[in-house]
């Protein structure tokens, strides 16, 4: 009796520590927040939209407003993702939200959280009653030579982070989670008790604006063809999404922008807005000049 409930705790617990990494984090519009110390936060969240265009972390120190862009994933469709913060002000209580722009234009805003502490979860060694402890004393030279519990170690994309260890007899049960709720693939290894677990990475699709594009000249157009009826704002930023600068209202329904205005060849980020809304969220390429 006692030996079956210790084998049912042990296989609990063991099943419980071995998905935990990859089911703790909240699922958006909720995410995870913890607090690393020495300056460093982690921000993590579990996606369940399919068609998820961009993906972006921001920082303030009020929970409402003030919040700058300090991490864009070049991944915003993965299930799982996050980033560390290796930047947060000591001594100053931050705030976090993430902003995600689905496949369309529609845009959304999470609620701020600020770090919590993380607390790992610990295992509890079961003592023995005493009396069952002494019942098994006439049979301890057969219980000392308990059978070995066979596991599986489950690394992470090069073998270069141990995410869980799965008991054998959960393994098939792991496997077919994998294979049924996810498209990420599990590759074997030359040792029989370890796996790699492979994220799906595909293949990003850009799509050009039809507003702000760069021309077969290689300059920037812009092309509202509304401009006189409606207000138009837009946010020029850099690749690690730093303001540039913001053209407050366009008043031309044609006009073309001089390269001068951006400070060397590469991805330029813009947000479009139309009387005051986000119209578009998009990238366009600044070429050299010929």
């Amino acid at each position: 009796m006692m030996n079956r409930r210790i084998y049912t705790f042990f296989i609990t617990t063991l099943f419980l520590l071995t998905t935990i990494e990859l089911c703790a984090q909240d699922t958006l519009p909720n995410f995870t927040v913890r607090d690393l110390g020495k300056g460093k936060a982690q921000i993590s969240w579990i996606n369940t939209y399919d068609k998820v265009v961009q993906m972006i972390v921001q920082r303030s120190f009020d929970s409402t407003k003030y919040f700058r862009s300090v991490f864009s994933s070049q991944s915003p469709w993965l299930p799982q993702n996050g980033f560390v913060d290796n930047h947060v002000p000591i001594g100053y209580k931050v705030y976090y939200r993430v902003h995600y722009v689905l496949e369309g234009g529609n845009y959304f805003f999470t609620t701020s959280k600020t770090p919590q502490k993380y607390i790992p979860i610990k295992v509890v060694k079961i003592n023995y009653d005493k009396e069952e402890d002494e019942s098994k004393k006439d049979s301890s030279n057969k219980e000392e030579q308990t059978e070995e519990v066979k596991t599986i170690k489950v690394y992470k994309t090069n073998k270069d982070t141990l995410i869980a260890v799965v008991n054998y007899k959960d393994y098939k049960r792991f496997k077919d989670s994998v294979n049924k709720n996810s498209k990420d693939t599990l590759q074997v290894t030359e040792n029989d008790d370890e796996v790699i677990l492979k994220p799906y990475i595909p293949k990003p699709v850009w799509k050009s604006s039809t507003y702000i594009f760069t021309n077969e000249n290689g300059f920037i157009r812009i092309y509202l063809p509304l401009a006189k009826r409606n207000k138009y704002k837009i946010i020029f930023y850099t690749e690690q999404l730093q303001e540039l600068f913001v053209i407050k209202h366009v008043k031309e329904d044609d006009l073309i922008l001089d390269k001068s205005n951006f400070r060397t060849a590469g991805w330029y980020y813009f947000e479009l807005f139309e009387n005051e809304k986000l119209k578009e969220k998009n990238k366009i390429f600044v070429g050299k000049d010929k």
